[in-house]
């Protein structure tokens, strides 16, 4: 006897979505994908909207003369002497900096997955990751009479001056933030990969596999089968912690690693899908042998 798949008719009334045409269905359930994405990324919006904001133009958030910012002036001010070269300042700017704002991830300080703050959001929280520092070290900077600007590549942020850049400076700048507007630089197609994979290593893994359980939910489909479906689970689960595991090192990831990750996703999205198809196959043949059988005389 053929083997069928175990059919799942409660998969097909919770997920009503199954019963759209597939040129209906795949729209909806991407952008629903995205929708969970969004709210995993930012359940706050109205920090999304000042980020973007922010964003527009960054060169605003350097504020030389905040009021925010003047105790750490006065008490930059005093431990530097006048006759310090430029170099030297900057080193000692930026161990200051490093010193009074600990390191801490946007998730946690603000709850989303990137913030850019202003130099007051930054002095409140009293913790930020490398944007929130690289904008209170430009505004200090630029007070000390520094050309200062922010500059980004896909994962770090740092500043550049007249004097060279400063903030642990990255490989590669993307981005320049100047009174004259963004200065952008095509980054390469390996350093993008490179760059969202360590993304993906720091985040949160809970936050992680909501965004995978999503997708695996909105793949199932009632004739796929349920141990189909649950061995794509597993390999969802697997791809993303050799993903995590290979990529946390953004200087020295593991390519071969992260390609086994990637392979495990593939994998995992098209046992799904090409699932359902062969259940469909399926359940048409035994519709079809169930109808010959009733055409034959009794």
């Amino acid at each position: 006897m053929d083997r069928v798949e175990t059919r799942s008719p409660m998969v097909d009334r919770l997920l009503i979505l199954n019963r759209l045409p597939w040129y209906a269905r795949l729209p909806i359930k991407w952008v629903l994908w995205g929708l969970v994405i969004l709210v995993v990324c930012y359940p706050y919006p109205n920090r999304l909207v000042r980020h973007l904001r922010h964003w527009t133009d960054p060169n605003q958030l350097v504020e030389p003369d905040a009021p925010a910012l003047k105790p750490m002036i006065q008490e930059l001010r005093a431990e530097l002497p006048d006759d310090l070269a430029p170099q030297v300042a900057l080193q000692h700017i930026e161990r200051f900096v490093y010193r009074k704002i600990p390191y801490a991830w946007d998730w946690e300080t603000w709850g989303v997955v990137d913030y850019l703050p202003t130099v007051a959001e930054v002095i409140e929280q009293g913790r930020e990751d490398c944007d929130g520092r690289a904008v209170v070290a430009a505004s200090l900077l630029r007070n000390f009479g520094f050309e200062a600007y922010l500059v980004n590549d896909l994962a770090h942020m740092w500043v550049r001056t007249d004097a060279g850049d400063t903030m642990s400076p990255g490989k590669q700048a993307i981005a320049v933030a100047t009174e004259d507007g963004f200065e952008i630089h095509i980054p390469g197609f390996v350093d993008s990969l490179q760059a969202l994979a360590f993304g993906v290593a720091v985040f949160p893994v809970g936050r992680e596999f909501i965004i995978l359980l999503a997708l695996w939910m909105l793949l199932l489909r009632g004739n796929t089968g349920v141990g189909r479906n649950l061995i794509a689970l597993a390999l969802l689960a697997a791809g993303l912690m050799l993903t995590r595991h290979a990529s946390s090192n953004l200087q020295n990831p593991q390519v071969g690693l992260q390609l086994v990750g990637a392979g495990a996703l593939v994998t995992a999205t098209l046992i799904q899908l090409l699932g359902a198809r062969h259940g469909a196959l399926v359940s048409t043949d035994q519709a079809a042998g169930d109808s010959s059988r009733r055409r034959q005389p009794g």
